[in-house]
């Protein structure tokens, strides 16, 4: 039997409600907080765990990810001949280290790579979910009917994450 704390876990829901499908991430928090039935499919896995839907980017993120041993990500990512609820499993290692489309915005591993150097408790290990979307920019709020379409699968690879059964 194991009697070791849980790890203090962050699931973190990246995103831009406003741009329709680039706020699934938001809206995968907003489900597991709010509907009961989803919540319940979840509870085994939850312990020390917190969620927070955010639209933060860059260094801003740093705040939010201190203090965390483990942090999962469900953001959607930009893809050649993207497929609208595609989704990709990623860890840390996986991700690029360079910088968005704005020389004043720092991406995650940029973020997690400052952190560490300034000797703060940042995470050390590090997933993303990312969900492919075709037009991250469609100003409006809601999802496609493709991404709603996805949304159980984004939270079954979310649960596998969390249960360690995603390799």
């Amino acid at each position: 039997m194991n009697d070791a704390p849980p790890v203090k876990t962050l699931i973190l829901g990246l995103g831009n409600d406003l741009y329709g499908d680039d706020g699934v991430g938001i809206h995968i928090i907003q489900l597991l907080q709010q509907d009961a039935v989803c919540r319940e499919e979840f509870t085994d896995c939850l312990t020390g765990t917190e969620l927070l839907a955010s639209s933060l980017t860059g260094l801003a993120l740093l705040d939010v990810i201190i203090g965390y041993e483990r942090l999962i990500i469900v953001d959607t990512i930009k893809r050649a001949q993207p497929q609208t609820g595609r989704i990709h499993v990623l860890d840390a290692n996986e991700l690029r280290h360079i910088p968005g489309p704005s020389p004043h915005y720092v991406s995650i591993p940029q973020t997690i790579t400052m952190g560490r150097e300034l000797g703060l408790k940042v995470p050390d290990r590090i997933q993303v979910i990312g969900v492919e979307a075709k037009n991250l920019y469609r100003l409006g709020e809601g999802l496609t009917e493709g991404m709603r379409r996805a949304i159980p699968d984004i939270l079954h690879s979310l649960k596998r994450v969390l249960e360690g059964t995603s390799e």
